[in-house]
């Protein structure tokens, strides 16, 4: 039996992927990740969005394509948003998001026997009930994941407490949980790869359940072997003590900073929690440490309380934070948020126009970045080919066109700009 694992949406999600591959080889089943013909899929779904929730939909009827009589388990914040809609066709099972291996597993052993069954759910209800806390206060077990890549990603936390108006995740993934340092340690002394990815639904969190916090888990990560880079973080993480631990333990001077908005007013309707201001000072403070860091973020374009004045602030305030890269995401307004009970939604067309600007703003200041690091050395972690050449990524996250060989980590000078989108290396 050929069992293919599909993953949409986060790293988070492509970590608990490969733990379930790894969980499903350790009990000598055939997986393995990717849209490829099967006789089961596992889907890993996304809710971020309305359009991830459409992916994620749409990707039944490829595996139906692959194979008619395929048989399909699906788990996920999409699943755990919305069950009833992945409940028909060749859909045999439906989980959430706690405990994805341990279930992917059960169902397997169960289609292994030949059981005929309706549809298994293992949906658990994640909201502020007492009796809700307790059943994800635990960092759910799961199998290290069996890195075939040439980074690994490292699950140190899940859930989220912050609760911003505009998002789901709270509700699908549950309260935050850290998992042990020792648990996170043991998995980081069996990693080949030469990089890893420190990642969470909200690691800036991590630690604040069990007694400790991030800053001396990476004090703790420092003597780790290969490079580490840390996932998305809330400005509120970034201290001293954090950016002297990495400074001195082997991190990546990259820095993603969720912004989502750059107007004051904006940020309070979302529930943020800070303001520019305080903001900007963590900036500062990275650039204190890491003159050359990269800087990147997450906006959110055309909430309902964003005007015209309050767009324009905040494109200008993301100019003067000269991020090296943007993410740029139209709001979608998710049922079930204090959003989408408290207002209503832009016209179509204006959030499409504010778009569009805020992309000229991100292609902008990329090439600005990249001029900024033409004429350095950098090691580059080279990683796949792209036409005549191989390309990888300096630490601070600019991407590196280059003839070096790839699973290398190689000294490059950056010399010149290629195609908009990176950095030829020699």
């Amino acid at each position: 039996m050929n069992i293919r694992v599909i993953t949409l949406g986060c790293k988070v999600n492509q970590c608990e992927s490969a733990s379930i591959v790894s969980t499903l080889r350790l009990n000598n089943y055939s997986a393995s990740e990717g849209l490829e013909p099967a006789d089961v899929y596992v889907l890993n779904t996304c809710s971020v969005t309305a359009e991830a929730d459409k992916k994620s939909r749409q990707y039944i009827a490829k595996m139906r394509k692959l194979n008619s009589e395929c048989k399909i388990i699906v788990v996920g914040c999409s699943s755990q948003n919305h069950p009833q809609t992945f409940a028909k066709n060749n859909v045999i099972a439906v989980g959430g998001t706690i405990n994805k291996s341990d279930f992917v597993l059960k169902v397997v052993k169960n289609i292994c026997k030949d059981n005929q069954y309706s549809i298994l759910s293992n949906i658990i209800l994640l909201d502020n009930s007492a009796e809700s806390v307790e059943k994800c206060r635990q960092f759910s077990h799961e199998e290290y994941p069996i890195s075939n890549k040439t980074r690994a990603f490292i699950k140190i936390q899940d859930g989220c407490n912050r609760f911003c108006t505009y998002c789901i995740i709270p509700y699908l993934r549950g309260r935050s949980r850290s998992r042990s340092v020792e648990d996170i340690v043991s998995e980081c002394e069996k990693i080949e790869s030469k990089e890893a990815v420190i990642t969470g639904v909200d690691i800036s969190a991590y630690g604040k359940d069990i007694g400790t916090d991030l800053a001396s888990l990476l004090d703790t990560l420092s003597a780790t072997k290969m490079r580490k880079r840390l996932g998305s973080l809330e400005c509120e993480a970034i201290n001293e003590p954090l950016l002297d631990v990495m400074a001195r333990g082997g991190y990546c001077p990259h820095f993603h900073l969720s912004l989502q908005s750059g107007d004051n007013t904006v940020l309070k309707s979302m529930n943020r929690r800070y303001d520019t201001e305080y903001f900007y000072s963590k900036i500062e403070l990275i650039r204190k440490y890491f003159p050359l860091a990269g800087i990147t973020t997450d906006v959110i374009v055309g909430f309902p309380t964003e005007t015209d004045e309050f767009f324009n602030n905040s494109c200008n305030f993301i100019k003067k934070c000269a991020f090296s890269d943007i993410h740029v995401f139209p709001y979608s307004r998710r049922v079930g948020t204090l959003a989408a009970k408290k207002y209503g939604e832009l016209p179509p067309e204006t959030v499409k126009l504010r778009v569009s600007k805020l992309l000229e703003i991100k292609n902008e200041l990329r090439l600005q970045f990249m001029q900024k690091n033409l004429g350095t050395r950098m090691p580059v972690y080279i990683e796949d080919s792209e036409g005549d050449y191989n390309v990888g990524y300096t630490p601070n996250y600019i991407k590196v066109y280059s003839h070096a060989s790839c699973g290398e980590i190689v000294d490059l000078n950056l010399t010149e700009l290629h195609n908009d989108t990176g950095i030829i290396g020699v």
